[in-house]
């Protein structure tokens, strides 16, 4: 007779981020351009869609870190991400920037690509665990992007920047997350995708972390995760 030896349940609660994590934001979001790049014929500024595409890209990234660490406002990164793509077009004005930017976030809610193995994975933790998302995302499109994965169901509460004034890293935003938990930094877990904002953050408020890297980035000197993983279906040899 086969004996089965159940792991030891250090965690009870555990924090998913929502962006790159579970959803694949940088696809919706490249599809989403796409979209952008031909309806409001971007190729008379850009003649290839990836050119356009990787300055978008590198604009965005930059104002988003500017926004993690409470340097800029989420109102200043959503009117800048598209007027900084066109800063050499002079006649593209802060009301079309924003009028893009609007239809961006319109035509990303509605596309579904999901980090692979997502579903199965919160399948495996929903029993065992409760699960909460933690996310510096926007209140507007966030449940957008969960109803369009199908994985609203798994989790207790999804607890947004948004919701607080606070972005990961700071330590207010997981002090919250604790407290709306109903539970312990011991007792918790943060699994992200970013770094900065999801591993550093948790690190520093002593909470565990697992930095989730499919693409096997080089990791920072100072930032040492307590777990890395490159595929979501490796939870299941920590949890």
């Amino acid at each position: 007779m086969e004996i089965v030896i159940e792991k030891e349940m250090k965690y009870t609660t555990i924090f998913f981020d929502l962006d790159d994590t579970l959803v694949d934001t940088v696809q919706n979001n490249k599809e989403a351009l796409e979209d952008i790049y031909n309806y409001y014929q971007v190729k008379d500024y850009f003649p290839a869609f990836e050119e356009f595409y990787t300055t978008f890209q590198k604009i965005n990234s930059g104002l988003w870190e500017k926004y993690a660490h409470g340097e800029i406002t989420k109102d200043y990164l959503k009117e800048s991400r598209f007027l900084q793509t066109f800063k050499e077009i002079e006649d593209i004005s802060v009301g079309q920037s924003l009028e893009m930017n609007d239809a961006f976030l319109s035509y990303a809610n509605t596309k579904k690509n999901v980090i692979e193995g997502s579903k199965e994975i919160l399948q495996y933790l929903y029993p065992k665990y409760n699960l909460y998302i933690l996310s510096n995302g926007f209140e507007e499109v966030q449940s957008y992007k969960m109803n369009n994965a199908g994985i609203n169901s798994y989790f207790k509460e999804v607890i947004l920047s948004d919701h607080i004034g606070k972005n990961k890293p700071h330590p207010d935003i997981f002090d919250y997350a604790l407290k709306k938990a109903n539970t312990t930094y011991s007792e918790s877990l943060m699994i992200g995708d970013n770094l900065n904002t999801d591993i550093s953050g948790a690190g520093n408020s002593g909470i565990d972390q697992v930095w989730f890297n499919p693409h096997n980035s080089m990791r920072k000197d100072n930032i040492n995760p307590t777990y890395t993983i490159n595929r979501l279906e490796e939870l299941k040899s920590i949890l």
